[in-house]
């Protein structure tokens, strides 16, 4: 066994680590927006404070997702250097996206975050996209 098939097991364990997080993060915000709909069709404040407390957890671990993230997509450009010379265009767009994703979500997150200082009509807007 050498050093390279040690470091793509570190890539291994470090992706798979990353994806519990981006599937709980994908997850979380649906649960949010369903409670929040509950408060706002039966008035019961219950939903409303399950809203906000899965606002808070969702805020970390966004963030622990965020920064586990990171480290696969240099992970893939230095371990896979020959799958990246063909493929690195192709792989390079979702990328993109995902980076884009991340920075709305970002957004809404910190505005769901906040919503004594932005409105209403702003939270529901965050809400909902």
């Amino acid at each position: 066994m050498n050093d390279l098939f040690f470091a793509r097991s570190q890539m291994g364990m470090s992706l798979a680590f990353h994806i519990i997080f981006a599937v709980i993060g994908m997850a979380m915000p649906l649960l949010m927006a369903v409670s929040e709909g509950c408060y706002l069709w039966t008035k019961k404040p219950i939903f409303l404070k399950l809203s906000k407390r899965w606002a808070a957890g969702t805020t970390i671990l966004f963030a622990v997702g965020a920064v586990s993230g990171t480290v696969p997509s240099f992970e893939l450009g230095l371990l896979w250097p020959k799958f990246m010379q063909y493929a690195g265009g192709i792989i390079g767009m979702p990328f993109s996206l995902e980076g884009f994703a991340f920075f709305t979500e970002a957004i809404f997150l910190g505005s769901l975050r906040r919503v004594h200082r932005v409105g209403k009509l702003l939270d529901e807007c965050a809400g909902r996209v």
